[in-house]
């Protein structure tokens, strides 16, 4: 509009309460399933992965890619994409470092809790190409990738792409039950530990989220900036798209 200022694209940064509730709660869903992975398979468990792992084997070739987000190359594209949408270092760089840290710390736990993959705990599992054949099942490395990745980076980007994340995450999970590399609570345990490394990060770092500051006619004051009103705003670095 005439005598209008150009549309600016500036960078709110914050710590949410909610991320921290968030954090607790992953924390305990953690230490329970962990708790009940020790204690051996039980028969609801049993049941919900024979479901999954029965389903027809034309899921696996569709699953295949989504579960890649999982893998150790999924946050440093996850990162990319961020980076691409937001030329900012603080959700792109946090993607790529906790995904990392997701994927060791992962074998960590494994080597904590020592429980055996589905194929050692059940009968009759049905083995797909890539199905591991060694290590340990408790937690899953790919789930912990996929929510720690998930965590950090769908604040930033858009509410499609965020949520497109999101949704990616439970289907990383759900794909390993069906190539049999985990068991439900694994994937459950992944989750968690995945989702509370990712609030972590958050809470120590802050969450850069994308804010549109629209142009305001020439002379007339933008109160959104006076002090006390309106959230904090910091220009992002070279947020501009």
């Amino acid at each position: 509009m005439d005598g209008a200022e150009p549309v600016q694209r500036q960078a709110v940064v914050e710590r949410r309460p909610a991320d921290l509730a968030s954090a607790v709660l992953a924390a305990g869903v953690l230490v329970a399933s962990g708790g009940l992975a020790r204690r051996g398979t039980s028969v609801a468990e049993g049941t919900v992965f024979v479901r999954v792992n029965r389903l027809p084997n034309v899921l696996e070739a569709l699953l295949w890619l989504p579960m890649q987000l999982g893998s150790l190359w999924g946050p440093f594209v996850a990162g990319a994409l961020v980076w691409w949408r937001t030329r900012s270092w603080r959700p792109a760089v946090g993607t790529v470092v906790v995904g990392v840290v997701a994927w060791r710390l992962a074998s960590v736990v494994k080597n904590q809790v020592r429980r055996g993959r589905p194929d050692d705990e059940l009968d009759g599992v049905v083995l797909r190409w890539g199905t591991p054949r060694s290590g340990f099942g408790f937690v899953s490395g790919h789930a912990t990738v996929a929510f720690a990745t998930a965590g950090v980076a769908a604040p930033a980007l858009t509410p499609q792409l965020g949520a497109l994340l999101r949704l990616l995450a439970p289907v990383v999970g759900f794909a390993r039950i069906h190539v049999a590399a985990h068991l439900p609570l694994d994937v459950v345990g992944g989750a968690a530990l995945g989702h509370l490394l990712a609030m972590i990060w958050n809470l120590a770092v802050g969450v850069e989220t994308p804010e549109t500051t629209v142009g305001v006619p020439a002379g007339v004051p933008d109160l959104a900036g006076a002090p006390g009103l309106g959230s904090d705003r910091r220009p992002g670095s070279g947020s501009s798209m």
